[in-house]
């Protein structure tokens, strides 16, 4: 893998990598970077606990699962549809927690404040079509509807893909827009962007298994043989 290099921030009008690029009308963060996470991290923990609370009936699978499309369904519709929608956050001064969000990840990847279009695809489909879908599930869910299990695999599959775009594009091009902090390369780029890998993996699996279950049984109340 190309090394990751730590940009000359001493001469550049920007905090993001490679400095050579040009990002006229950047604004510095109008937030500390503890109220930004601290802010990120808290209102996650509450929507997950809500998200858990509400469920109580479920078995806690579908607690589960319940909690993990919720976050999806607000990340991907509010988080990442606001910066489809705002090609200049980087201009931003009034404070908005959206854009601020966006100004501290682009150190992570550049490619966001640039309008890489290959991102800028990626984050469209997640945003609008992951993100709405991921209400969807909620509500088959909640009120146990069969075709949820489908849903969750077009929505988990389509979280794997462009995950995999995501990593396998900048792979491509040395890694060459992200800092090599381990705030930024490592927790926002790898660790943070490889749990859109995992879970919707173990999601696709535990779908499939209800779908086959349901299929076996629905063979054997019809005297069919396996195939």
């Amino acid at each position: 893998m190309t090394s990751v290099l730590v940009p000359d921030l001493n001469s550049a009008s920007h905090p993001y990598y490679p400095v050579s690029q040009n990002f006229p009308g950047y604004e510095p963060p109008a937030v500390t970077l503890l109220f930004l996470l601290g802010t990120f991290f808290a209102g996650v923990a509450v929507l997950l606990v809500t998200a858990w609370c509400i469920t109580g009936r479920l078995a806690s699978c579908e607690r589960l699962t319940f909690c993990w499309f919720a976050l999806c369904g607000v990340i991907h519709f509010i988080v990442e549809g606001t910066y489809v929608l705002s090609p200049e956050f980087y201009k931003s001064t009034d404070g908005n927690y959206l854009m601020e969000i966006w100004k501290e990840y682009a150190k992570a990847d550049s490619r966001y404040a640039s309008r890489d279009p290959s991102v800028v695809s990626i984050e469209a489909l997640t945003a609008f079509f992951d993100g709405p879908l991921s209400f969807v599930i909620l509500y088959g869910i909640f009120n146990q509807r069969s075709w949820r299990y489908t849903l969750q695999i077009v929505v988990s599959m389509a979280q794997l893909y462009g995950d995999v775009m995501y990593y396998g594009t900048e792979y491509l091009e040395g890694f060459q827009h992200s800092r090599s902090e381990f705030l930024y390369f490592w927790l926002y780029f790898v660790i943070i962007n490889a749990v859109w890998v995992v879970v919707p993996i173990i999601v696709i699996l535990g779908s499939s298994k209800k779908i086959s279950s349901a299929v076996e049984s629905s063979r054997k109340a019809a005297g069919l043989k396996h195939d």
